[in-house]
């Protein structure tokens, strides 16, 4: 023990000295002292700076994010020095720090946004979470700023920690101690790039395809764990490695933060998701709200998504992304490419593979035209690239989630027309992977550019598709697309269904036991207001599970069968019988088989989904 803390104080003085000799910055996070869900942070400046008024800037939005969130804003009680140690003026403006000379040190205090009223509007996977005794996550735009005109100087990261701490991350880390880590960034894209979460070590490591994956778990009532999420992952990534062929990474980090029903200060709003990164990703989703099935998907399709944007935007990017600027930031036109194709590209993974049906690829597409026509209602259809040019704006930020349901459908129909056009011999992921080689991630291709670029290297009449269904408003051709494949196409349609007369109760959200709601005594099962689940069809009821439950045999019964509910009532428990009743409701957007697909139609099908000869 002795020798690895001398090593590791040699490291600290190297790194210091590397510090204060390059140019870099050198931070000193204290989560030790902290206290009101509030830590001190104290940033050495570089010692080449010539400012004579300095501002210290944190970013208005950073990158895979499209909002405006103002993380200065959670910035206290700021202190400047100089290189005597004398205190300096300091106003604030604007959210940024702004000091009146030179000077050489600047602290201040970090307020978390996951709890801060202020911080309502900041997507949590963005935001920081600082919890004193068990979880602190660092986002770094969130704690850590530059001066400006000096971003692209290196950092040196001091994190002073409680014992029984670990960090988990992938930035680059120079030693470790029970008390302390010490990290490097070339720059702060590469801080930024780099999230870590601090609590009881909860990970589990594995190998897949030549990748060194890391999981990292935090649950905060210990119903999610590791080598659980792990084993959800490993067929993800199985089903994408094969998708890719060669996988572009070398190692990869998972950041989960997993919130309890009863976190309802942190659980606020359409919080639940995750953030992208170029080496890690970073997710905070509901603790096995659902049951495990619906746990199991949602971080299946989660990470699949987040791992894929390896491609784009991390490795192929508009000059907007590649310089992005933190302060006033500037949106590509091409988010129907950084987050639909991605979208796309995680359910078509798991279609060719074992892990969902392709004709559940195809509902789940069909689904999203569906949901997105909710959010056209008010506004009409808006063009893709308009949407993503003015997504910052306050009209657009509404509207911002069509992009994970209009651009899969788009992906969709861009994929099959690429194929089409090209005899199979390309398809979307290779027209990506060529563009990659052309570009890459330190090469940004111009923003303006980019659909002829498409069409130079796929074929000219691709142009067209581009200006009709992602510059223009026009629906893709879906119709057209699932022909192809060998199915009909219903803009229109009548399904079967089943529900329950006089169902008009749901589950006490305020406890974790299933507990039934009702006013109406005479609904068709006979629950009573306060019955508490115990087994339905004889599958006994749990917190995690009651959700999936309820919806599967109850909400939405899927056949007439008969249901069976036991209940415990304060005189005893009771089992309870009803039977749905067969209706018929209109539903937009579906599609069936064709009963005589042609030939080409299935070789078309088969080559689409990798399912064989």
């Amino acid at each position: 023990m002795l020798l690895l803390r001398t090593a590791s104080m040699a490291v600290v003085l190297l790194t210091t000295a590397l510090a204060a000799g390059n140019g870099g910055y050198r931070v000193t996070i204290d989560l030790t002292r902290c206290s009101d869900d509030r830590i001190t942070v104290e940033v050495e400046l570089p010692s080449s700076l010539s400012c004579s008024e300095c501002r210290y800037i944190l970013p208005r939005s950073v990158p895979g994010t499209y909002s405006l969130d103002r993380y200065g804003r959670f910035i206290v009680d700021a202190r400047a020095f100089d290189a005597s140690g004398t205190a300096l003026a300091v106003r604030r403006d604007d959210d940024d720090i702004v000091v009146e000379g030179r000077p050489a040190r600047i602290v201040y205090a970090v307020n978390d946004t996951w709890d801060d009223p202020a911080g309502a509007d900041v997507f949590n996977p963005t935001g920081s979470n600082i919890q004193c005794d068990t979880n602190i996550v660092l986002n770094f735009h969130a704690f850590v700023g530059y001066v400006e005109g000096a971003k692209n100087l290196p950092y040196h990261i001091f994190v002073r920690k409680p014992r029984g701490f670990y960090g988990a991350t992938s930035l680059e880390r120079l030693s470790s101690t029970d008390t302390s880590d010490v990290f490097h960034a070339q720059s702060y894209m590469e801080l930024v790039d780099n999230p870590a979460m601090y609590c009881s070590p909860d990970t589990t490591s594995f190998d897949q395809n030549g990748v060194r994956v890391i999981v990292a778990v935090y649950s905060h009532n210990k119903r999610m764990r590791s080598d659980t999420v792990a084993s959800v992952l490993k067929p993800t990534l199985a089903a994408v490695a094969r998708m890719l062929g060669t996988m572009p990474v070398d190692r990869y980090t998972f950041l989960f933060y997993f919130a309890g029903t009863q976190q309802r200060e942190i659980t606020r709003g359409l919080s639940f998701g995750a953030l992208e990164h170029a080496h890690s990703s970073l997710y905070f989703l509901p603790e096995g709200r659902g049951g495990e099935n619906m746990a199991r998907e949602m971080i299946a399709s989660t990470a699949a998504h987040e791992f894929l944007h390896i491609l784009v935007p991390l490795n192929l990017h508009s000059e907007q992304i590649a310089d992005f600027d933190f302060r006033s930031p500037k949106m590509s036109r091409h988010l129907w490419l950084y987050e639909g194709c991605t979208e796309y590209f995680q359910l078509l993974a798991r279609a060719q593979d074992t892990l969902l049906e392709p004709e559940a690829f195809l509902r789940e597409l069909l689904s999203n035209l569906r949901t997105m026509q909710v959010f056209y209602r008010t506004t009409g259809r808006v063009s893709l690239v308009e949407l993503s040019q003015r997504v910052l704006d306050p009209e657009y930020q509404k509207l911002y989630p069509v992009i994970y349901m209009h651009g899969p459908v788009v992906a969709f129909c861009l994929d099959v027309t690429i194929r089409q056009l090209t005899g199979g011999r390309m398809d979307l992921l290779g027209a990506i992977r060529e563009l990659m080689r052309k570009y890459g991630p330190d090469r940004p291709f111009r923003d303006d550019a980019l659909f002829d670029e498409f069409a130079q290297l796929v074929h000219p009449e691709l142009r067209e598709f581009f200006r009709r269904y992602v510059e223009g408003t026009e629906l893709p051709p879906i119709e057209e697309c699932l022909q192809v494949l060998g199915y009909r196409y219903h803009d229109s349609t009548q399904v079967e269904t089943y529900q329950f007369e006089s169902s008009a109760f749901s589950l006490r959200r305020s406890s974790e036991e299933p507990i039934i709601v009702t006013r109406d005594t005479a609904n068709v099962f006979g629950f009573r207001n306060g019955d508490t689940l115990v087994r339905i069809n004889g599958i006994l009821v749990t917190p995690e599970n009651k959700y999936e439950l309820m919806s599967k045999y109850i909400w939405a019964p899927q056949s007439p069968d008969t249901v069976r509910v036991l209940v415990r009532r304060s005189d005893g428990s009771v089992e309870l019988r009803a039977a749905p009743t067969k209706g018929y409701r209109t539903v937009r957007y579906a599609f069936s088989p064709d009963p005589s697909p042609s030939p080409e139609a299935l070789a078309f099908r088969r080559q689409f989904f990798r399912k064989g000869s």
